[in-house]
């Protein structure tokens, strides 16, 4: 029996050598995913935040068109209005305007509450998102009247407009 075993190698791995090709491929799968959800909930948070570049560039731009025309008394109008509609092209993940927060939570969602006046974003990915308040992954943003400013050396004060964040909010890096 010895004589038989003395000139055949074994063939193939063993199992202790696929446990351990198995353990070390899941450590790299899981690694992968981790990294993969990362990138993807910062992906989400640039995508929102420059969507509030682009409502502050389109106010900016809505602010001029006023101020060229004429109508520097309708800059203050803008308060009311929906920034949303300042972008030339609205975001794929706007669902419009409503009357008041939605019964079920739209995560990754914007869109505009008319009783309150506010623009709310929805966060989607929570794992790196810390809201100012307690299970509350919106985010909230008001066109709101500011102090007035001089108009070429007259002596009048003429309120302006800003989009400023309602409530606190951080992304852990």
């Amino acid at each position: 029996m010895r004589a038989q075993c003395d000139g055949k190698r074994q063939r193939g791995a063993s199992r202790l050598e696929l446990a351990v090709v198995v353990a070390v491929f899941a450590a790299l799968g899981s690694v992968f995913l981790e990294r993969t959800l990362y990138y993807q909930e910062h992906a989400e948070m640039l995508a929102m935040e420059m969507t509030v570049a682009n409502l502050r560039t389109g106010l900016r731009y809505r602010v001029a068109e006023l101020l060229l025309v004429g109508k520097v008394s309708e800059i203050p109008t803008l308060a009311d209005a929906n920034p949303m509609n300042w972008l030339q092209t609205q975001p794929e993940n706007y669902i419009g305007e409503l009357d008041s927060a939605p019964a079920e939570e739209p995560q990754g969602k914007w869109y505009f509450d008319r009783g309150r006046r506010e623009l709310v974003y929805t966060a989607n990915n929570r794992r790196f998102f810390s809201p100012s308040v307690y299970r509350d992954f919106s985010v909230r943003y008001r066109t709101m009247r500011v102090g007035g400013r001089e108009i070429d050396g007259a002596g009048i004060a003429q309120e302006w407009v800003a989009l400023v964040l309602v409530n606190d909010y951080r992304w852990l890096q």
